[in-house]
């Protein structure tokens, strides 16, 4: 079973509504994968900050979980509209010398009023292009590949100073074999292709590059397991993470019930519906599907789905998909918290209509998450 990662851009049952572009000119409100003229900005790399604002204000609303965009052609750019590159700095691993002493407080995950805050707000949640300070929680991780080079291939979630949550299937079996050892943590990304990320006249910090200390996953996870069983997992970083406006831990949901058809939301840099990763941090919002309808479609593919997972999703390319896995499976309480209820685990391909995706669920690991960072923050 191939590694399942995390795509965010949905398609499907677009109405035509007249609506005004950023250009001011007359057009109709349809699906972005209708659009060929805004959809051929992922064919140009990096994707400059004038070309994320112009996507962003072009959106005209959803159909359902569906984002529509008001088609027109992109602005004219010219040299001075290009967005600098320059190269990002290497990331080694560690040494003895370079790692940051214990603090009891990386033994437990963020408290409450300091995690999962929401830096946008009220705003309406629900397309695919972020802002720039939207999931500061979010972590890309990087491998060591043959060549020598850091390939990010997976995804994660910062929960204190000092961890990351993700998928054991990150952090151990195949991915090690095929592409290399975990390395390092990138926390306060938003376009890959750029060292210093700029929107709307608006510039983040610097991402902040972290060489792993160690990493645990679950020991019941096995890429034996059809399931995936006991898919989660931390990495400890070598020194602690600073708290900026655009690095923040995430919330750990608690013991409650996710009710079916609940809002929940993805978000990472995984691969679209074209193929193509995006360079620009995006997100998805999917209600949560029935895990009894869930469990017995899986089981026809031989994957016997335990109490232990979620899933979500359901709608042609509505789903987690090639990019991110390890991500988090997130929900936003009434009080404007964010909290990870799942992790991107696994699926039956990519956005198939009728399969929702498997995530494994946080709650069901709570206790084995607060032992793990007791036990290991030593």
């Amino acid at each position: 079973m191939e590694l399942k990662v995390l795509v965010i851009l949905p398609i499907i049952w677009a109405l035509v509504d007249s609506c005004i572009t950023p250009l001011g000119e007359t057009s109709d409100c349809v699906s972005l994968y209708d659009c060929p003229a805004l959809l051929s900005a992922f064919e140009n790399r990096p994707l400059t900050s004038t070309v994320i604002s112009f996507l962003k204000r072009s959106s005209c609303g959803f159909e359902g979980y569906v984002p529509r965009v008001c088609c027109g052609p992109l602005p004219q750019q010219n040299d001075e509209q290009q967005t600098t590159r320059r190269p990002r700095p290497s990331t080694t691993e560690s040494s003895s010398s370079d790692i940051d002493p214990v603090d009891d407080e990386d033994s437990y995950p963020a408290p409450r009023n300091q995690c999962g805050v929401d830096t946008n707000g009220d705003k309406i949640y629900g397309g695919q292009f972020t802002d720039l300070d939207e999931f500061p929680w979010m972590a890309l991780l990087g491998y060591r590949t043959a060549s020598g080079r850091i390939s990010y291939q997976c995804g994660g979630v910062l929960i204190n100073h000092r961890y990351v949550m993700t998928a054991a299937h990150c952090i151990t079996g195949a991915i090690e074999r095929e592409l290399g050892k975990l390395v390092a943590v990138r926390l306060g990304e938003y376009d890959t292709q750029t060292d210093i990320d700029c929107s709307d006249d608006v510039c983040a910090d610097p991402p902040q590059n972290i060489p792993v200390q160690s990493a645990y996953p679950h020991p019941g996870y096995s890429d034996n397991n059809k399931n995936r069983r006991d898919d989660i997992g931390l990495v400890r970083l070598s020194r602690r993470a600073s708290y900026t406006y655009y690095v923040q831990p995430i919330c750990l949901v608690g013991n409650e019930r996710i009710a079916d058809g609940s809002d929940v939301y993805v978000a990472g840099w995984g691969k679209t519906l074209n193929g193509k990763s995006s360079p620009v941090k995006l997100k998805l919002s999917l209600p949560t599907f029935n895990k009894g309808r869930c469990a017995e479609k899986y089981k026809t593919l031989g994957a016997d789905l335990i109490e232990k997972q979620i899933c979500a999703g359901g709608s042609f390319a509505e789903d987690a998909c090639r990019g991110d896995s390890g991500g988090p499976l997130m929900r936003r309480k009434p009080q404007g918290v964010w909290e990870a209820v799942g992790i991107v685990s696994f699926g039956y391909g990519c956005g198939r209509e009728g399969w929702p995706g498997v995530y494994t669920s946080v709650a069901a690991y709570s206790n084995w998450i607060k032992e793990k960072l007791v036990s290991t923050n030593v």
